[in-house]
């Protein structure tokens, strides 16, 4: 064998011989608790190895670059809106956009702008007139409401009978003792059941409700004319008492007529009557 690195010969190494060591023996002995074996100490972490930053690489510094100097450029045929375009702030210089209506730099308002634009590929054409607004319809007159229907005329199967008027102050009024009560129009007849002769015309019929028929059917006549109230007995059976205000009572006479003034009694049989 030789060394790989120089070339000489190596001889082998020989073992050492083999002592068979000597073990005294084993006395036995109490059994020992077996104490708890320590717990093993926990290795230390390793440090993490903390690689070294490289340094930063300087940063150029920004320039800024110079604003160009404004110049007279020739007018171009553009669309008014492309000049505008280049609008700068009253008050700072910052440039505006088109749309823009505040300043982006300081607020400030800009000045109003108004751009045509022109329609691309079509003729142009003249400008639309407004829209005129059509006037409001104005309300319809609501109708007039028809006149309500006059009553159609009743025909009147009996003609009017024409009664004499009288004046105010000479109006009178009977009151019965029966509880009837006239108010005088004109002449008329009163008693049970009163008739009028035969050609004879009268304006009332009155009839005197007498349970004892002590009141003959026809048994007075009374009216008036110019005022004045007159009565007269028709031949009755009891005959009629004239009983005036102030004066002793006077027993008519069969077909005769009296001067009655308001507040006179006539008795008539069992019943009477008072003129008002």
């Amino acid at each position: 064998m030789f060394c790989g690195e120089c070339g000489r010969s190596v001889t082998a190494a020989q073992p050492p011989p083999l002592v068979r060591p000597t073990v005294p023996p084993v006395q036995p002995r109490e059994e020992a608790r077996p104490e708890p074996e320590p717990e093993p100490e926990p290795e230390p972490e390793p440090e993490p190895h903390v690689a070294s930053e490289p340094e930063p690489e300087p940063v150029p510094e920004l320039v800024a670059e110079p604003e160009p100097e404004p110049h007279d450029e020739p007018e171009a045929e553009s669309p008014s809106f492309l000049d505008e375009s280049h609008e700068r702030c009253s008050r700072c210089g910052t440039r505006a956009e088109p749309e823009d209506l505040y300043c982006a730099e300081c607020g400030t308002v800009l000045a109003s702008r108004t751009r045509v634009i022109e329609p691309l590929g079509s003729p142009s054409r003249a400008p639309a007139e407004p829209a005129v607004p059509e006037p409001e319809p104005e309300p319809e007159p609501e109708p007039e409401p028809e006149p309500a229907p006059e009553p159609e005329p009743h025909e009147d199967t009996e003609a009017t009978r024409i009664v004499p008027r009288t004046a105010e102050g000479h109006r009178f009024v009977l009151q019965f003792s029966t509880g009837e009560s006239v108010t005088v129009t004109g002449s008329g007849l009163a008693g049970r059941h009163p008739r009028a002769e035969p050609g004879e015309f009268v304006d009332h019929l009155v009839t005197i409700l007498d349970p004892g028929r002590s009141v003959s059917k026809t048994h007075f006549e009374f009216g008036h004319e110019q005022g004045v109230f007159w009565f007269s007995d028709r031949h009755s059976g009891n005959g009629s008492v004239i009983r005036e205000p102030g004066s002793a009572p006077c027993l008519c006479e069969p077909g005769r007529r009296y001067r009655i003034v308001r507040g006179t009694r006539i008795d008539i049989g069992e019943q009477f009557v008072v003129v008002s």
